[in-house]
């Protein structure tokens, strides 16, 4: 009874409640839809392709680190692992950021002179 009378004294509010519904079903039920569609039209892949490890890939990937910190660590890293040629690749790659930026010469030669120790090795 008391819902009839709302619905009597305001029935613009109850149609409002309505639409808002109404509207929140259909992109359900859209939504819903895509998402089928897509599924069904995609084909199966177990697994992305992996891109493979080849030295220009790895120098094309080393390219978008943009922290020397980032690279001396990987270069360590890499030096524990004993893969020198690749710790030395990252110390190069620290070394030629740096320089594009313009570090001072001190800070420089913290990085160089772990070059040459990788390189002496």
């Amino acid at each position: 009874m008391i819902d009839e009378q709302k619905t009597l004294e305001n029935p613009k509010e109850t149609n409002q409640m309505k639409s808002v519904y109404d509207f929140f079903l259909k992109t359900l039920i859209v939504t819903i839809a895509i998402t089928a569609s897509i599924g069904f039209l995609m084909p199966d892949i177990p697994e992305f392709p992996r891109i493979p490890e080849t030295e220009k890939n790895k120098l094309i990937l080393l390219s978008f680190v943009q922290n020397p910190y980032v690279l001396w660590r990987l270069s360590q890293r890499e030096e524990i692992k004993g893969n020198l040629e690749n710790a030395a690749t990252y110390i190069e790659a620290a070394i030629g950021l740096m320089e594009m930026n313009g570090a001072s010469e001190k800070n420089l030669e913290k990085y160089q002179n772990r070059l040459e120790k990788l390189k002496n090795k």
